[in-house]
């Protein structure tokens, strides 16, 4: 009579390895960087990272052309009901869905753009980095 194999007594999937080598010593928290702001080992030496969202946005001085960060505020929490904050700064998909939010429902749900609208007007002139300080072509807003 033959053994089922899971009666068969089974070999260790795991051999038994040399213990791995000591890490080497940490630099100091102060001296690390963040992996946003590290730059790969291979890339030339004038080699700028496109878009860095950990770090504030520089103050600048007025570049034409430039979109407003209290423009772009005070349209989202006066004029959000219609998007336009988000036309202004050049998100026209999102600007169109508030649009169309108050023109379907004819004017019955206005509160629900206008809410939203009146919170990333906030986030615009509050936030110094990240979504909320640039433009859809990712251009820092000034104010």
């Amino acid at each position: 009579m033959s053994e089922h194999p899971s009666e068969k007594p089974t070999e260790p999937i795991y051999q038994e390895t040399k213990p791995l080598p000591p890490r080497p010593p940490q630099p100091p928290k102060a001296a690390r960087e963040t992996r946003a702001m590290q730059t790969p080992k291979s890339a030339p030496a004038n080699y700028q990272q496109q878009y860095d969202y950990d770090r504030p946005t520089p103050p600048t001085e007025h570049v034409p052309g430039r979109k407003s960060r209290i423009t772009a505020g005070l349209l989202g929490i006066l004029l959000g009901v219609v998007g336009a904050h988000r036309f202004y700064l050049g998100y026209k998909g999102l600007g169109w869905v508030m649009l169309l939010i108050t023109a379907v429902s004819l004017g019955q749900a206005w509160f629900v753009p206008a809410i939203w609208g009146a919170i990333e007007g906030v986030l615009y002139l509050v936030m110094r980095k990240g979504y909320w300080s640039v433009d859809s072509k990712h251009r820092p807003l000034q104010w």
